[in-house]
């Protein structure tokens, strides 16, 4: 099995600790106190959000989305 390879990290302000991004293989993981917030093995939650938003623009004649977040690119 592969390690996990910290790849980079930046404080978040007040008393947050780090934001960590860690890779494994082909697998990403983003942490802040050893708490996983995002993989990118699991993304139904991702797609779930997705749909709901977009579900509400589907009657719309020319629709747009803007889309952000942490950057795994689901």
């Amino acid at each position: 099995m592969n390690p996990w390879v910290l790849l980079d990290e930046v404080d978040v302000p007040g008393d947050g600790g780090a934001m960590k991004l860690y890779q494994r293989a082909h697998e990403f993981s983003i942490s802040i106190k050893n708490e996983e917030l995002m993989n990118s093995r699991m993304h139904g939650s991702e797609e779930a959000l997705a749909e709901l938003a977009c579900r509400q623009l589907r009657d719309r004649t020319t629709p747009r989305i803007l889309i952000g977040g942490l950057g795994m690119g689901f």
